[in-house]
């Protein structure tokens, strides 16, 4: 039986070679948060985004997880700047989770919303 790898992984395989060749930070268009500088994910963000979604850790974790994959993908000082805009209520309480999504979604065909056998 030959190996046949999940939705997305074609996606993932061409994060990694973009990184390797394209690693400067961009401009992305979050909805619902505006433009932030980001880079495409990375070919060693795949732990961390696996963390976020495993099933065993409780939802801080998680969130601690998404966090960590938006602060390696965020150009500098972009998170801070992130982080004060929501203290000062300009942008949604969810902002950092928003765009960890994004940047993980980010020019490929991955799924804006779950699959009926995850949900």
């Amino acid at each position: 039986m030959a190996f046949s790898p999940p939705p997305g992984f074609d996606d993932f395989l061409d994060d990694a070679e973009r990184a390797a060749t394209n690693p400067r930070f961009e401009d992305l268009d979050v909805p619902g948060v505006g433009t932030v500088r980001a880079r495409r994910p990375m070919p060693n963000s795949g732990p961390a985004l696996a963390m976020a979604a495993n099933s065993k850790i409780d939802l801080a974790g998680k969130l601690d997880y998404l966090g960590l994959f938006a602060r390696n993908h965020l150009a500098p000082g972009e998170l801070e700047r992130i982080l004060f805009a929501q203290m000062d209520g300009d942008m949604p309480a969810d902002a950092v989770q928003v765009i960890a999504r994004s940047i993980a979604r980010w020019g490929t065909s991955r799924p804006t919303r779950r699959s009926s056998r995850s949900a």
